[in-house]
């Protein structure tokens, strides 16, 4: 569970990303397909669940969610 008030950061490793779209079809408002690659539409959000789902989804492993305050990476698990 997490809290209210955390902030995350998203960061898609460019070099993982294989463009397949899924994290923009899951949350179009979240990401973008620009060259090929999936970006974060914002850097940094407030916690978002559906995030975490999201990159645990991504077939490459290639999203990346941290806790901006803490540096504990959330998203994906091991």
């Amino acid at each position: 569970m997490t809290e209210s008030g955390s902030r995350w950061r998203i960061i898609v490793d460019q070099d993982s990303c294989i463009g397949s779209g899924v994290c923009v079809g899951d949350l179009p408002h979240r990401f973008r397909i620009i060259d090929d690659r999936s970006q974060p539409v914002d850097g940094e959000i407030g916690a978002d669940e559906e995030v975490l789902a999201a990159a645990d989804s991504c077939p490459r492993e290639a999203i990346r969610v941290v806790d901006v305050a803490t540096g504990e990476v959330l998203a994906p698990l091991d």
